[in-house]
């Protein structure tokens, strides 16, 4: 914001009580190099036909095409890893969610399994169409100019789904920035963005700090980390969970301006201290056998007096979020997401709904907070819209104020 601190001033620290950090002779190195079992060979013949079909199919039917390749890449053999060795992973027995050949929730996970995620997309075919109203979606300019003037209030500016663009203790932070058009690894296929973007990069404050919570394309966007590689002055710093900096660097970001974290770990910049908290989710990035070879999370922010919280991509847990909220509550601000998630079959265990994201508001016990994750781009089955009637419905339930939990316009600033 008003001064630039490099990433050779950020000192890394521990809180709480973490598990014991493994040395080099207790770690092991999973890559171990195998055949594909028979079984694996038929589980990619539908792959392959997905990918032949995404080439011949007509203009109508690229998208359904492109749904059921990301079917295959959810669910594909984990031997690719090896035989493209793309996704190295150091496993470290001595903490719980590292696992023998990837990370892993605190509690039970389920990935959904292929069937259930190709009746869902087929059913996506023959079924109504959702009644999609992004115009309901309230948007503003936003104030770019008040923004770059300001080095002494805290602010929190929401530039759609996951992005937060963050002003604290003399740091302009980034949160998860996805500011192209489709949040996808095509350019013409995928996810479009349904509103307008608020506020262009080019017209945010010089950036000091970008925090990355995973790899999935809505949450990290090569385009965006490339214009932000090159920004002048120099490529912020960035903040991301381990197995992360891989992809980071890819995009073109100096190996010296990132540092990787394990959850309850810490970094300082100047007066800015930022905390990688636990999530209920799961990573990949693409068919290379990468599933869960790269950590995801959330962070706390906290400086000036204040703390903010983005939980990142998250299933509701009671016990997960009942400890967070032991740890880093009272919350002053929270960013909390409401959107993607249906059919709750699917989504259940990755993405919270509306009445989940106020039960977290109250495990927190956030003083304040705003509704993310919503409105940007149609990622799941619900109406874009309809995030917003189930979180003022989850309010009156839990008798939650909207005052305290609210509706943001996509590119509106809290001044906090």
């Amino acid at each position: 914001m008003c001064s630039c601190v490099t990433m050779a001033t950020i000192a890394r620290a521990t809180t709480f009580s973490l598990p014991r950090l493994c040395t080099a002779s207790d770690c092991q190195t999973v890559s171990s190099l195998e055949w594909p079992p028979l079984e694996a060979i038929f589980h990619w013949i539908p792959f392959a036909g997905c990918l032949f079909w995404l080439g011949k199919a007509g203009r109508g039917r690229h998208t359904q095409a492109l749904s059921l390749l990301e079917c295959f890449m959810f669910r594909r053999p984990d031997w690719l890893a090896s035989l493209f060795n793309r996704a190295p992973y150091v496993a470290k027995p001595a903490a719980r969610h590292h696992g023998p050949a990837g990370y892993r929730n605190l509690y039970p996970f389920t990935l959904p399994s292929l069937g259930s995620l190709l009746h869902w997309k087929l059913a996506q075919w023959w079924r109504a169409r959702p009644d999609h109203r992004p115009e309901m979606v309230p948007v503003t300019g936003g104030d770019p100019a008040a923004l770059r003037a300001n080095c002494l209030r805290s602010s929190v500016t929401w530039l759609g789904h996951a992005s937060s663009f963050v002003q604290l203790a003399g740091q302009n932070v980034l949160i998860d920035p996805v500011l192209s058009s489709r949040a996808s690894p095509f350019r013409h296929l995928g996810p479009k963005r349904q509103v307008p973007l608020p506020i262009d990069l080019a017209d945010l404050p010089r950036i000091d700090l970008v925090l990355l919570t995973h790899l999935h394309y809505d949450h990290l966007d090569f385009p965006t980390l490339k214009r932000l590689a090159q920004q002048s002055g120099g490529a912020p710093d960035f903040v991301v969970p381990l197995g992360v900096a891989r992809a980071v660097r890819a995009a073109g970001v100096p190996a010296e301006r990132l540092v990787e974290l394990d959850w309850w770990h810490a970094v300082q910049r100047g007066a800015l201290r930022v905390l990688l908290t636990p999530a209920h989710h799961w990573s990949n990035r693409g068919p290379w056998g990468d599933l869960n070879k790269a950590l995801w999370g959330g962070y706390l922010l906290e400086g000036a007096g204040l703390k903010i919280w983005y939980p990142g991509d998250t299933g509701y847990q009671a016990e997960l979020f009942h400890e967070i909220g032991l740890h880093i509550g009272p919350v002053d601000f929270a960013l909390l997401p409401i959107g993607a998630y249906e059919p709750r079959k699917v989504m259940r265990a990755q993405h919270v709904n509306p009445d989940e994201a106020v039960r977290i508001f109250k495990h927190v016990a956030a003083r304040k907070a705003w509704a993310v994750h919503w409105g940007t781009f149609i990622l799941t089955d619900e109406p874009i819209q309809q995030p917003m009637a189930e979180l003022a419905m989850a309010l009156r339930e839990q008798e939650v104020s909207p005052a305290d939990f609210m509706l943001p316009a996509i590119g509106e600033t809290i001044w906090l």
